[in-house]
């Protein structure tokens, strides 16, 4: 009988001997996920001396990022209901212009006559990113103790991080824990907080406001075309409801309900981050009112980069070098605590523009 060493034992393995790269990532993620499940003592041992490998840790990060971008596409972030996706090329800020003019009607033009000419007014709106990240400590420690329940938990735990970071730049555009963003909800801007209840009547009141507002060209927003949204926390829920059904009772007293107006115009949106976000007094009386992010003049932008749209997994290697010379694997963790750490990354961004069809109220 031949007595295979542990060198033996781990040349054997998937990950060393599957014929594409493709194929060793999955003989990876394979062996981690028994190891760390401990479905058998082998299972166990196997992992542990894996690690001890220059070529597993690599593996397992590229399994990881694998898994980060399932993950990452399979949940629906909130800011998509009422913010309008925008990439930039670079860091630097992206300027939208809103070009207005000549958006009405041509005018007759005579024989021989010349084109009449409209000047576009413009007015610029400026879309940022950053830079957000995470890292991950898998501590020498843990590996000896072969304790890897918190990395097995990494990749969707940075995969919810990369999409709660985008709600929060987005939402933090409007919203803040002392309630309505006045950056964005001012007199300036003719959007100013008013304090009125969430009921059917209110929200039609505030409608035929914002119908009434006029870009910048002397367009009225109503003639835009647009849909809105009302935007509440789940303490608003049922009335939110209430005031866009597609019924009513009538008004009148007739026995029969009726069509209600708002129905079809105004859609209710209910958020869970406002409630997370907002901590003021008024946060479970607070309701907004925001354009769809498909009409021609959304509110909140959520911003990403070309070619870094996702979240981005790395592992550290920083182990320094044997005093007698000689590469230091990344198995044996960092040169300063013998840490093998794997870092997430993710580029977005989130900006209120455009308030024209904009309005909140703190219910009190």
């Amino acid at each position: 009988m031949t007595i295979l060493n542990t060198g033996d034992i781990i040349a054997q393995e998937g990950f060393r001997i599957a014929p594409s790269v493709k194929a060793r990532i999955l003989e990876a993620a394979k062996l981690f996920n028994e190891g760390a499940r401990g479905v058998t003592a082998a299972a166990e041992y196997r992992l542990k001396e894996a690690f001890s490998t220059s070529d597993f840790p690599v593996l397992l990060g590229k399994a990881f990022d694998i898994e980060v971008q399932s993950t990452y596409k399979e949940i629906t972030p909130e800011w998509k209901r009422f913010a309008r996706e925008t990439k930039l090329k670079d860091f630097r800020p992206k300027t939208i212009i809103d070009l207005n003019g000549g958006q009405d009607t041509f005018e007759d033009v005579a024989e021989g006559e010349e084109y009449k000419s409209t000047s576009l007014s413009e007015f610029q709106y400026e879309i940022g990113i950053g830079k957000t990240g995470r890292v991950f400590d898998l501590t020498f420690e843990l590996r000896k103790n072969n304790d890897y329940s918190d990395l097995m938990d990494f990749p969707g735990r940075l995969a919810t991080a990369a999409r709660n970071t985008e709600d929060a730049k987005v939402f933090g555009s409007f919203v803040t824990a002392a309630g309505p963003n006045t950056a964005f909800f001012k007199a300036g801007n003719g959007n100013a907080p008013t304090a009125l209840p969430l009921n059917r009547d209110n929200v039609q009141a505030a409608v035929k406001a914002i119908w009434k507002r006029k870009n910048r060209e002397g367009v009225p927003f109503r003639a835009l075309g647009t849909k809105l949204l009302l935007v509440t926390s789940q303490a608003l829920a049922f009335e939110a409801e209430m005031a866009v059904a597609p019924t009513i009772a009538d008004p009148n007293g007739g026995p029969n309900p009726i069509a209600n107006p708002l129905y079809g115009k105004v859609t209710a949106v209910v958020s869970d981050r406002i409630g997370i976000i907002d901590q003021s007094a008024k946060a479970d009386t607070t309701w907004y009112i925001l354009p769809d992010p498909a009409s021609a003049n959304p509110a909140l932008y959520k911003s990403t980069m070309l070619g870094e749209e996702q979240p981005d997994i790395r592992v550290k290697r920083d182990q320094g070098e044997r005093v007698g010379g000689g590469a230091v694997g990344i198995d044996e963790g960092s040169f300063g605590d013998d840490t093998i750490k794997y870092r997430g990354r993710h580029i977005t961004g989130g900006v209120a523009t455009d308030p024209i069809g904009t309005y909140v109220s703190l219910g009190s």
